[in-house]
């Protein structure tokens, strides 16, 4: 096979047609082709608007596909550290994505990838932004029949926002293509609150914890069913992430953890393109009536990145938070609608609240639209008179949505 290196922007793009280094362009700044199988790439020396170089594959040349290759092996070799990585399950791919360096905070990082391309060529090159017309690998025909759309940019940038009531846009997205298919990645949702009563200081730092409970449920909708399941921290309800919807709930926090740490319920969720999520927060009967953003500024916390030690996102993982915008008596919240569509994560944060005095949880229609007071919706309803749950159901089937004027 022939190999190449591809030097790209923040867009997912080349700069010039000159940063696709291969036989007939065996140079751009800081990356060489040395040899028939071997690249070097000196960090040191690429350009700052380079954020990726992306190594690939080609059988093209030799009207090959990947499946008639016996064996490949990528060796990557540094100053203290050598690694290989042997890409598997290929079949009809003509051009193949070994590995990618890409730019994490001041340092890189080395991806495994090893996805391929059936289309050939000419869709690697239009998805990477290359003009193949004037660059052909040895000749190699560009296949005149139409080209496929290019698959969405992958975008490999940090994220880190904060939705308010005073933001402008309520939406914020994550790509969670972005991991690569690593399995160490970990997306986690939750809910996160100080304490009613809680104390801070002119920076805003908590000085003291306050006392009081919240109860948060997770509302899935399945899209392709309609049928919908809720997830909690209670016994029998926290799911799991071998069945649909492929969350697990860690469990019921009743105030501040340890070291006087903010109170945490969340999910770990495997995303899925046929899945909407609810972060419903019920402010119980058993806590009596109130604000719910009266607990300590009440936040929904979406990450992913690679795992700890704790099996949770790190410390480098992408962050979205959602606050509570502002006081209502209502009993429920919906501080978070979360959606994947195309490997894309879609936080939709406008709070919403349910009908004044209604213990009616809000829920989504067949056509995935929030709605305050679903008929055949669960219920909350005091925990100490019901053995610890909260609902009075915790599945059934999403209502149609309102009908549609002509």
């Amino acid at each position: 096979m022939d190999i190449a290196a591809v030097l790209l922007g923040a867009d997912g793009k080349v700069r010039t047609d000159d940063d696709f280094v291969f036989f007939n362009n065996p140079k751009a700044p800081g990356v060489a082709l040395v040899s028939d199988e071997a690249i070097t790439v000196d960090l040191a020396a690429l350009p700052a608007d380079v954020h990726r170089i992306l190594i690939t594959g080609s059988t093209e040349a030799q009207c090959k596909n990947f499946s008639d290759v016996a064996s490949i092996q990528v060796d990557t070799r540094g100053s203290s550290q050598q690694l290989s990585f042997v890409p598997t399950g290929l079949t009809t791919e003509t051009v193949l994505q070994l590995v990618a360096l890409y730019r994490r905070g001041t340092g890189w990082r080395l991806d495994a990838v090893g996805q391929g391309y059936s289309a050939g060529l000419a869709a690697f090159a239009a998805e990477h932004g290359i003009d193949v017309d004037n660059d052909e690998p040895r000749s190699a025909p560009v296949p005149e029949a139409p080209v496929p759309s290019p698959a969405p940019t992958i975008s490999f940038e940090k994220v880190s926002v904060s939705l308010t009531k005073d933001s402008p846009d309520k939406t914020a997205r994550i790509d969670l293509r972005k991991s690569q298919g690593d399995p160490s990645w970990v997306l986690t949702v939750g809910l996160e609150w100080d304490g009613r009563g809680a104390k801070y200081d002119d920076s805003g730092k908590v000085k003291k914890y306050g006392e009081g409970d919240l109860d948060v449920y997770f509302f899935c909708r399945n899209e392709e069913t309609n049928d919908y399941v809720v997830i909690s921290g209670e016994p029998n309800h926290r799911g799991g992430l071998e069945t649909w919807p492929h969350i697990y709930h860690y469990g019921d926090s009743a105030g501040p953890g340890k070291g006087k740490k903010a109170a945490v319920e969340q999910v770990r969720v495997i995303p899925h393109e046929n899945g909407d999520l609810l972060v419903n927060v019920y402010q119980s009967v058993d806590n009596g009536a109130g604000a719910i953003d009266t607990f300590g500024k009440p936040r929904v916390a979406i990450r992913y990145g690679k795992a700890g030690k704790d099996g949770l996102p790190g410390p480098d993982a992408d962050e979205i938070l959602v606050f509570v915008g502002n006081g209502k008596n209502s009993f429920w919240a919906t501080i978070a609608h979360i959606d994947v569509q195309d490997g894309v994560l879609t936080v939709d944060g406008e709070t919403r609240y349910s009908k004044t005095l209604s213990e009616r949880m809000p829920g989504l229609d067949t056509d995935g639209q929030w709605m305050q007071r679903p008929k055949s919706g669960p219920k909350g309803r005091s925990k100490k008179a019901n053995k610890g749950i909260g609902l009075d159901k915790y599945c059934g089937k999403c209502e149609p949505g309102p009908k549609k004027r002509r």
